[in-house]
């Protein structure tokens, strides 16, 4: 069975909710999934959907339960939860790769909307990591004898999710998560 795994961070919802209780569920399970819910979902946190993201790797899954509001203690440690997903997924429960969901509805290489930057190479960085390398969202650079004023590089949200998607070694489960899945709490101070 394939593993996953699932950063919570002090004081967040999974931290203060033991999944072991009743299963990961989304905040909106009755909603439909979309794949406008689904890039909101990946690229910008919004978790009114019918998703729960799990990673594949357990590094990104400590990120995450070291970034919650509260710093982790020895009274009150971050935690790492592992998921197994069995390969037959009983009805009701979708489990979605958001990187393929979202290249199956690109357009082409010549359509003038796309999901392609017209940045630097460093603009994905700040994709990746804002907070690191807020430098990198530079003005587009104009061939020589171009003119005009400068301009954001373009970031569609197909983009933003393929990236984010792949930088968090992401899938999306659509509906709860059974209890009978989560096999492990991991404990983390620092």
């Amino acid at each position: 069975m394939p593993i996953f795994y699932r950063g919570a961070g002090v004081g967040t919802y999974w931290h203060v909710n033991d999944p072991r209780n009743a299963g990961f569920s989304p905040h909106l399970p009755k909603s439909l999934p979309s794949r406008a819910r689904l890039m909101n979902h990946v690229a910008r946190g919004t978790v009114t959907s019918p998703f729960v993201s799990l990673t594949r790797s357990f590094g990104v899954a400590l990120d995450y339960a070291r970034q919650g509001p509260l710093p982790p203690s020895s009274e009150t440690p971050a935690y790492v939860w592992e998921v197994e997903i069995p390969e037959k997924v009983p009805p009701g429960i979708k489990v979605i790769d958001p990187v393929k969901e979202v290249a199956r509805f690109l357009p082409g290489p010549l359509a003038s909307a796309h999901y392609a930057h017209d940045g630097p190479q460093s603009f994905l960085l700040a994709v990746i990591d804002p907070a690191t390398f807020p430098d990198a969202n530079l003005a587009v650079p104009l061939p020589p004898g171009g003119s005009g004023p400068a301009k954001a590089a373009n970031l569609s949200l197909e983009l933003q999710t393929l990236v984010s998607a792949l930088r968090d070694s992401e899938i999306l489960v659509c509906g709860t998560i059974p209890k009978e899945w989560i096999v492990m709490r991991y404990e983390f101070i620092a």
